[in-house]
């Protein structure tokens, strides 16, 4: 085997350690999970996107920063090696229902299905529905939704205009919808974090909080995007009925509930149990399908292999947050938060706008994220509510997946269609982001109000 092939290997090699480590509970393997990583990203470094180098060589900055600060010890070592094999993990474990969606033939009638119907729930089943996918996808989802729905378009006799209209109207749409993952799905990576690092704060107990926020970003969103739905199915005019959406949809509904079921019957968290389901389910239907394990690797290697830019983002996101977090005076700041109850709800605010501005100029959301979430961590330590702030905090997220130029969400978008990145952040999503703030900082002052 040709020693390339061989390298690609250790990011499956990386996320079955890690996922042994959350069977186990044994954090050495975590720590060998977090070396096969760092083997991997040193052997293809300048395989990387330049915005992935450019975090790994302000990561490394830091990470130095932090062997030189008095503040930390030997301790942190090992707790950042967990952290980042776990965040690398959770995108490379999920991502492999990419595997499984290429395989099932329902997915072409997808878009026939969702443009069909009453006018009145065309926008949100949209939304919803890539919401549903993106929960088990992640950011696989846009990927699939944007290459299906260009195959979708090219069957009919659009013209250019049309074409791009239409492709505007679903693409907005499907990023929205996305955009509603931090919300909702115990899948998420916010909830992978915030539960992590927080306990006491569960997918449960936040989920109510995150349906709210859901509601009102669909609403603001439903009229304007609903004319351009309505223009696209008629530009189309294909009345035919969709087939096999019920085998998809029972499929989607049964491997929730099975999420949902591990998590009930042992210690994992709903994240994690994702984490491990999907690539044992993945794995069995690879070998079923195909018969050859051979084969089943390197189709598992090469699909991680096609998201290491975001699985290196997720890992130094980790490394940033928790080496920030070591060496910035979150004890301290805690402590004066604590003393002083009123700034909690300035907390939730600032969760929510940083996370938001931070985006826009090009630091990934999962950094502002790890980050916050640590300082709440410390706040929570000292019995400080911290509901309100990590509500701030997912909506910040949800939103920044949305209008950063430099998110791989809006990537995706502007690849698929032609677009600029800041045309697809700011000129197809400024506006609908501008009227969706005043209504999640009541939701907030509403937390802050039943919380004190």
């Amino acid at each position: 085997m040709p020693m390339a092939k061989m390298t690609v290997l250790l990011l499956p090699l990386g996320v079955a350690l890690e996922l042994g480590a959350l069977l186990s509970q044994v954090a050495l393997l975590s720590w060998l999970a977090a070396l096969a990583f760092l083997a991997y990203f040193l052997l293809h470094f300048r395989r990387l996107n330049p915005y992935p180098r450019w975090l790994g060589i302000v990561t490394l900055a830091v990470l130095v920063a932090t062997v030189i600060s008095p503040r930390t010890d030997a301790s942190l070592w090992p707790k950042l090696a967990s952290s980042a094999a776990y965040y690398t993990s959770f995108l490379g474990a999920l991502g492999l229902m990419q595997l499984l969606a290429k395989r099932l033939p329902q997915l072409s009638e997808l878009h026939k299905a969702l443009l069909s119907g009453s006018k009145v729930v065309l926008y949100p089943r949209y939304v919803l529905t890539a919401g549903s996918i993106g929960s088990i996808l992640n950011f696989g989802m846009m990927n699939l939704l944007c290459g299906t729905l260009a195959t979708h378009l090219r069957r009919y006799p659009l013209t250019d205009l049309q074409r791009r209209e239409g492709l505007r109207s679903v693409m907005v749409t499907t990023l929205r919808g996305f955009a509603l993952v931090p919300l909702l799905a115990p899948t998420s990576v916010t909830i992978a974090i915030i539960s992590r690092e927080m306990p006491s704060l569960s997918w449960s107990s936040m989920v109510p909080y995150g349906a709210v926020a859901a509601v009102m970003m669909i609403l603001v969103g439903w009229r304007r995007e609903t004319r351009g739905l309505l223009a696209l199915r008629d530009d189309i005019g294909d009345s035919t009925r969709a087939e096999g959406m019920w085998g998809l949809l029972g499929g989607s509904l049964l491997g929730l509930m099975l999420i949902g079921l591990l998590a009930w019957q042992t210690v994992l968290s709903a994240p994690q149990s994702a984490m491990l389901l999907v690539p044992v389910g993945v794995t069995l239907y690879l070998l079923w399908r195909d018969r050859s394990p051979v084969k089943a690797l390197d189709e598992i290697a090469d699909n991680m292999s096609s998201m290491h830019n975001e699985m290196f983002i997720f890992g130094c996101a980790a490394l940033l947050g928790g080496a920030l977090g070591a060496i910035a005076p979150l004890e301290e700041i805690a402590a004066w938060l604590a003393a002083e109850p009123k700034y909690n709800l300035l907390l939730a605010v600032a969760s929510l706008f940083s996370t938001i501005t931070l985006a826009v100029i090009g630091v990934a959301p999962i950094v502002s994220l790890s980050l916050i979430a640590g300082l709440l961590s410390q706040l929570a330590l000292l019995g400080v509510p911290i509901m309100t702030p990590a509500v701030g905090l997912m909506c910040g997220f949800s939103l920044a997946m949305i209008c950063s130029p430099f998110g791989p969400s809006t990537l995706i978008l502007a690849r698929y269609s032609g677009e600029t990145p800041f045309r697809v952040a700011f000129g197809w999503n400024g506006r609908f982001v501008a009227s969706v703030m005043p209504l999640l900082l009541l939701l907030l002052f509403g937390t802050y109000w039943w919380h004190s």
